[in-house]
């Protein structure tokens, strides 16, 4: 897509599957509101991979290469004139979630006159089920996840099943303690969707015939552990299985997931609650061709649905605090 004379905003998010799909909201909100078309670029982030492989975008989003524009460019931040792709962020030492120092970003609340803005950033938030309205699951991946679905739904009581989410790499669960609160309430077949090989073989040994596994975990043991950002993966497969999991788990007819050991509930976690929350629009990415966006207009959802997402972070960010203070 070709756009010589065109305003563009590159966006390059950074973090696991919420965040990045957090910070390409963000920029589909401001490259519509100042009139830029949206370029996305996930080799940086936790696919480490060309979106094109997974989602169908609609417009104003684009997945190609900015290479039909030469330096020096009109670009902002000014310091990339000489080249917006190839340049390297500095990162803290021991940082366990793999992010940098600082971010490549602009201020979002004002317009530049630039070609070409740069947006490279990493930061969740509820925002990012509202990504997933912009762009389309790729069919084959999309048959894909329907029917492991299917095949759940087959073994399940009344076409139902049970989602376990728990993250164990860069955030640390308790799951031994948490798998035996809810033990009594898992009464159908479950699925579990986690980043950590020991936690899943636990899971297997613990709940046994009900727990169904349908992404294989690589076993890390001794090395970099996540999932997300490992280029010793498979990238596609990796990402495919995140994607599976997430949809799988929205699907579910009951969902359970935790507090990581600092009180911290993952971005996965939020995500795949939100999708299990407003299954109509799971169940429009999955079963419907049409684009989620038109459907989206269709549908028109209403202005307290966002306030609603909103107040339920609040609501679980001061439970958490009041639960860890009545624990000192």
């Amino acid at each position: 897509m070709k756009t010589f004379n065109e305003r563009i905003l590159l966006c390059r998010p950074l973090g696991g599957l919420n965040d990045m799909l957090a910070q390409i909201e963000k920029c589909y909100k401001y490259a519509l509101k100042y009139n830029r078309k949206l370029f996305i670029d996930g080799n940086r982030g936790g696919f480490r991979d060309d979106f094109a492989r997974y989602f169908i975008p609609a417009p104003p989003i684009f997945f190609e290469k900015i290479d039909f524009l030469s330096p020096p460019f009109d670009v902002f931040p000014h310091h990339l004139q000489d080249d917006i792709y190839n340049y390297e962020l500095s990162y803290w030492d021991n940082n366990l979630l793999g992010l940098p120092t600082f971010f490549i970003t602009f201020d979002f609340e004002h317009d530049y006159k630039e070609q070409i803005l740069i947006h490279e950033s990493a930061g969740g938030g509820i925002i990012s089920i509202f990504a997933l309205t912009r762009l389309r699951l790729k069919p084959e991946i999309r048959s894909h996840i329907t029917t492991i679905i299917n095949g759940l739904q087959e073994l399940g009581k009344s076409g139902k099943y049970d989602g376990i989410h728990v993250r164990n790499t860069d955030y640390k669960t308790d799951y031994p303690s948490y798998f035996n609160k809810i033990k009594n309430r898992i009464n159908k077949a479950t699925v579990i969707g986690t980043d950590d090989y020991e936690c899943q073989q636990y899971a297997k040994s613990f709940f046994g015939e009900k727990l169904k596994i349908v992404t294989d975990i690589p076993d890390l043991s001794n090395r970099d552990k996540r999932l997300h950002g490992n280029l010793n993966l498979d990238r596609y497969k990796s990402n495919v299985d995140t994607l599976t999991d997430l949809f799988i788990l929205a699907y579910s007819d009951h969902l359970f997931y935790t507090a990581s050991s600092k009180k911290n509930i993952s971005g996965f976690s939020l995500l795949a609650r939100n999708l299990h929350r407003y299954k109509r629009i799971t169940r429009n990415i999955l079963y419907n061709e049409k684009n989620t966006e038109e459907y989206f207009r269709d549908m028109s959802i209403r202005w307290y649905e966002y306030l609603s997402l909103f107040f339920s972070r609040i609501y679980l960010v001061m439970r958490h605090i009041l639960i860890n203070n009545l624990n000192k």
